[in-house]
């Protein structure tokens, strides 16, 4: 296995933070939409309707459609 070591300069570090924040946040809603599922009520949103959900959030946030698809 190969293994790189990055030495980013100090824009490039507070960018691969954001970036890394606002991979966090979204992954964190997803999570939470599986979390609330309870017996009885409609399943959680599968692969599809999650993808459906942040192609549309991406289009009303500035912040998230700078992000990397």
């Amino acid at each position: 296995m190969s293994r790189f070591r990055m030495y980013p300069t100090t824009a490039q570090e507070q960018r691969i933070l954001l970036h890394c924040a606002h991979a966090r946040y979204v992954w964190n809603l997803a999570v939470e939409q599986h979390a609330h599922w309870k017996p009885g009520r409609r399943s959680a949103p599968g692969f599809a309707e999650q993808c459906r959900q942040l192609t549309e959030a991406r289009r009303d946030n500035a912040w998230l459609r700078a992000g990397n698809a």
